[in-house]
This record gives C-alpha cells, structure tokens and sequence, in this order.
C-alpha cells in the first residue's frame, strides 16, 4: 500500500517523539518500538510495514526467506519480529543489501544486523548467542520490540526512535504530531526568552492563546 506523497514529507518533517505522543492522546497503545539502535543512516525511514516472523530454527523446510524478500514492495519498511531474541539476521548482510537494491525505505528488527549493506537499519545492538533464526511467516501481524505491527501500518524510523502508525489514522496524526511539534519550538523559545516554566509546562490557556495569536499565518 503507498503511502500519499504529502502524508511522507508530514511524516518526514516530524520527530518520532512527536507522533508518540500524538498517538498516546488517541490511547493508541503498543505504537512505539522500544530498544533499538540505528545501525546506519541518520535519515528518517517512512513507508508501509512488509512483517517477517522468524523462529529459532530447529531444521525441517519452511517458508522460503528469499521468496518473502523478493515480494518486498518498493518504499516499504521491513519490519523483522526475531522474538525478542537479540540473534543474528540469517543471512544478514546479503539479506540487506538485496532488501536495498530492492528499494526498501528501511529494516526494523528486534534481532541484530552487523552489516547494513547501504540499507537504513535499525536494529537490537546487541548480538546474543542463540540458535540460528529461520521464516515461519510473512505478511501477517506481529510483535517487535514491545510494538504490534499489523501489515499496512506506516512505520516511521529516525534518528530518535520507532514508532508504528495505524494507515487508517496515519493523516490526523500526521497533521496533530505537526501542530505539537510547532507547539514545542515556540515552548522552547519561550523558555529561552526567560518565560517561566510554570506557564509553559503544560500550557496554561493563556499562554495556548498567545501561542495561536504569534503564529497564526499573515
């Protein structure tokens, strides 16, 4: 499912902060991926999740790897539920760089990735010994890092953070995460300006007044 050219450069103008917390007031729980590290690239990642569920391996024939990731749609993100395990990536690095010639916007796992192969990765930074990992499924609902992503979802990856927006909402909080981001450079500048915290944190009506009246377009 493609994501609408304006509702990217929204989601890409945003922190993952922002859309958290846009979602928390929606009492949207489980959106935000907890306990990964960027492994490569300081750009944001925005685009529908493509699930991967992978099990330790214990032998036997299985879903074919390679045919989940060959149906991996351009500009999704990859989102890998490794169980929580902190274990390598089968076949990691060739697993990548495939995923980026492919044009994948990214790879969000809860296991680990040494080698990103020029694709951006956010990851589990640790590499705990375990058993070898292996598909059990793709293209269905799963849980990553303390998240649920449910295919279709729009995951948008950065600097700060994951978090996972439900497509049906993806455009209201888009425009809220925009306007609380607006609200917090002004806060901020406020604050710098010698404006006391007490009418900052949180915004009394007054000072949401002002706020309106000092950026309401010309």
């Amino acid at each position: 499912m493609a994501i609408d050219p304006t509702l990217r450069d929204a989601l890409e103008a945003v922190t993952v902060a922002s859309l958290a917390r846009a979602l928390h007031r929606r009492g949207v729980p489980a959106c935000l991926l907890r306990g990964l590290a960027i492994r490569s690239s300081s750009r944001n990642a925005v685009g529908p999740a493509f699930t991967l569920r992978l099990i330790p391996a214990r032998g036997g024939a299985g879903p074919s790897l390679a045919d989940a990731v060959e149906a991996v749609p351009e500009g999704a993100v990859v989102v890998v539920d490794a169980g929580g395990s902190g274990s390598s990536l089968p076949f990691g690095a060739i697993l990548a760089a495939r995923l980026a010639q492919r044009g994948a916007a990214g790879l969000v796992t809860d296991g680990h990735l040494d080698h990103s192969g020029g694709l951006a990765v956010w990851c589990d930074p640790g590499d705990r010994t375990g058993p070898g990992l292996a598909l059990a499924g793709s293209g269905e609902a799963i849980a990553c890092a303390g998240a649920a992503i449910h295919p279709g979802d729009i995951v948008v990856a950065g600097p700060d953070g994951v978090v996972v927006v439900p497509h049906d909402i993806a455009e209201a909080v888009a425009l809220e995460a925009v306007e609380q981001q607006r609200l917090d450079l002004w806060l901020q500048r406020e604050a710098e300006k010698g404006v006391g915290l007490h009418e900052l944190l949180p915004p009394d009506a007054a000072t949401l007044a002002r706020f309106q009246a000092e950026t309401k377009p010309a």
